[in-house]
């Protein structure tokens, strides 16, 4: 059986099968697999258990990889591989470590992974390695979509604006700042940078909110009660079901999802607490965003 490409919603998201990702990529497979990417923003590789070595060899196939900004996650063996759980050494809960990309409230964990890096990620790649019996799922908006749907009179708002993009920034997720708090002086990098509110896609030219609860300090230029009601109003149009899909994960699936504008991501914590949730990841390094001008 060839690959198979199968959409899973008609928000974004598609299924990809009749490939064994644990072996080297076919060139056509690989060319299939980006365009796929480009199109549908997020895929899903279901139940093929893959450890850290063949999870960055297959990630290669879609460009260079770099390390986190946090460096006290790295696999021992894979440096280009994070390590995620849940779970401490002991076995107990570890608050921070559940915090990584997630909030209790899945409204104030919506972002793109590296926005706070001159030039964020391309790609995630996320494989599950154990996963709890119920909740924990990743939820993605479609935020291309949502851009599409505003009201002329916010997008000519929206127009030009750039914000701050902050590692760990509190206003609206303490716990996310907490566990950026217990990590400090671990980071590899500089944890700000400036970014457009909408950007225009590297690859298929459309504009999409860029601005995001999770990791967007402020907008530049606006007076604070200003920026914290347009940041909110975006949240809103993330939070619209109409422009959201979930993935429940089992074990062994991957997730690669698109970094360049166009999707948010938002891990559920909705998961019981003395069950383990163990991930690895990897990132595909990308460019600096374009600025989408109306007028342009």
């Amino acid at each position: 059986m060839g690959l198979k490409i199968t959409p899973v919603s008609d928000v974004c998201g598609a299924e990809i099968s009749g490939i064994d990702v644990t072996t080297p990529l076919a060139p056509e497979d690989a060319a299939a697999i980006e365009a796929a990417f480009n199109r549908h923003k997020v895929l899903v590789i279901k139940e093929q258990p893959m450890t850290a070595r063949q999870l960055a060899d297959f990630s290669a196939n879609f460009g260079p990889l770099q390390a986190h900004v946090q460096t006290a996650y790295q696999h021992p063996e894979v440096p280009e591989v994070v390590q995620m759980t849940n779970m401490k050494a002991d076995g107990t809960f570890d608050e921070v470590g559940a915090a990584r990309g997630a909030a209790p409230k899945t409204r104030d964990g919506w972002h793109s992974d590296l926005s706070f890096e001159r030039q964020p990620a391309k790609a995630t790649l996320l494989h599950s390695i154990e996963v709890p019996n119920s909740g924990g799922n990743t939820c993605f908006s479609n935020t291309t979509m949502a851009y599409a749907a505003l009201p002329e009179d916010v997008k000519q708002r929206l127009d030009g604006l750039q914000a701050e993009f902050v590692y760990g920034q509190a206003k609206r997720n303490p716990l996310a700042a907490k566990a950026a708090e217990a990590l400090k002086g671990k980071a590899k990098t500089e944890t700000v940078a400036i970014q457009p509110v909408v950007v225009r896609h590297a690859a298929t030219g459309e504009p999409a909110i860029f601005a995001n609860p999770y990791t967007t300090s402020h907008i530049i230029g606006l007076p604070e009660d200003e920026s914290e009601a347009l940041i909110e109003l975006l949240t809103d149009q993330m939070e619209d079901l109409a422009f959201r899909w979930e993935h429940e994960w089992s074990a062994g699936d991957t997730l690669m999802w698109d970094n360049r504008g166009g999707l948010m991501h938002s891990g559920r914590m909705d998961y019981p607490r003395d069950q383990a949730r163990r991930f690895i990841r990897t990132t595909v390094s990308g460019g600096e965003l374009m600025p989408f001008k109306m007028s342009a």
